[in-house]
């Protein structure tokens, strides 16, 4: 009954819930505004990196983590791993969930292959934006066929990172929504008036 009552900040070497283990890592390793329904698929993501490890029934354990070890040790080796980890091709996506990287600039996403049009598949970047020079009189099938060429490279990227993502346990459901997040991080930091001036082009 004593193992129900305790969490990973007194002993965080022991097995625990994803629950118990999300708000663990929301306190000093993972963004705040993270909401209940990313719990899942950022641990799911960990498990797939080996930083946490199921235990069965639901429950999972730090990697490599000794009994003598206090709770603001863990954190602090385990942030260390984490940032030298998103360095790698699997811990890729880590940048845009860890508070460390809260204040920096957060790099784009890009498609595996890195061609000489690479520029054109960053997302949110004006490479990727229609061309201030348009023609007044497209027809509607022109129209439509011209946004699905600029479509076109924004949904390789999604493709290509949500296969990225998954794994053993990041399920397709959960790669769908650490990419949607993902996104959401990269639109805050891309000025607001390039997505207007899409929108008021559509409509002249």
């Amino acid at each position: 009954m004593e193992l129900l009552e305790m969490s990973p900040h007194e002993e965080p070497y022991l097995n625990y819930s994803e629950d118990l283990w999300f708000e663990w890592f929301l306190d000093g390793i993972l963004n705040a505004d993270i909401d209940s329904t990313g719990g899942a698929p950022i641990l799911h993501y960990l498990l797939d990196l080996n930083i946490l490890v199921s235990e069965g029934n639901g429950l999972l354990k730090l990697s490599r983590v000794s009994k003598e070890q206090s709770s603001h040790e863990v954190k602090k080796r385990l942030l260390e791993a984490l940032n030298d980890l998103s360095k790698s091709e699997n811990g890729f996506a880590l940048v845009y969930f860890l508070s460390s990287f809260t204040n920096k600039k957060l790099p784009p996403l890009i498609t595996e292959e890195h061609t000489s049009n690479s520029k054109r598949k960053n997302i949110f970047k004006k490479n990727y934006l229609p061309g201030e020079k348009q023609s007044s009189n497209l027809s509607n099938l022109q129209i439509v066929k011209k946004w699905g060429n600029q479509l076109r490279p924004f949904l390789d990227v999604e493709q290509k990172t949500i296969a990225r993502l998954r794994g053993t346990y990041t399920s397709q459901e959960d790669a769908q929504w650490l990419f949607s997040y993902i996104l959401n991080k990269i639109r805050k930091k891309s000025p607001a008036k390039k997505w207007e001036q899409i929108s008021r082009k559509r409509h002249r």
